[in-house]
């Protein structure tokens, strides 16, 4: 389910595949993914990894990206842990926000401070990877500017 409101333009599938295609390339744990055909009117990209934190076997990435460059990567697990990166216009926020752990709720700025495709991506599976290492999905968005 994409996030992605208003004046967020159209979604860029080129885009979708490059970040497919990333993910394919830099993740190991990815198991599965999907991406919705390009005649669909609001495609979206899912990609299942083989691994999650605490006691769940699995994690999913549903991703959007927008002609207009706003994204959202929203990581979600069986168990209940979801969080969020996110670019888009709002007023009184920030374009570039984060959805903390454990349920997406509460909402701060975004260690992503990068705005290509690829980097963004790269970006986003760095955080992820981190704190799956450690353990600890509160570590998602700490790190400095990634990648």
């Amino acid at each position: 389910m994409s996030y992605l409101t208003g004046n967020t333009g159209p979604t860029d599938y080129e885009a979708l595949q490059r970040i497919r295609d990333i993910f394919l390339t830099n993740e190991p744990l990815v198991t599965h993914h999907d991406l919705s055909g390009r005649l669909d009117p609001q495609p979206e990209l899912n990609i299942t990894v083989g691994e999650g934190f605490g006691s769940s076997p699995s994690g999913r990435f549903d991703i959007v990206w927008t002609e207009r460059d706003c994204y959202n990567f929203h990581y979600t697990e069986p168990d209940g842990v979801d969080f969020r990166f996110d670019r888009h216009p709002e007023p009184n926020a920030q374009e570039k926000h984060f959805h903390e752990p454990p349920d997406a709720d509460a909402r701060g700025p975004s260690c992503i401070e990068v705005e290509q495709i690829e980097v963004v991506t790269r970006a986003v599976l760095k955080c992820w990877r981190t704190a799956l290492e450690r353990g600890d999905p509160s570590f998602v968005n700490t790190q400095s500017n990634p990648p």
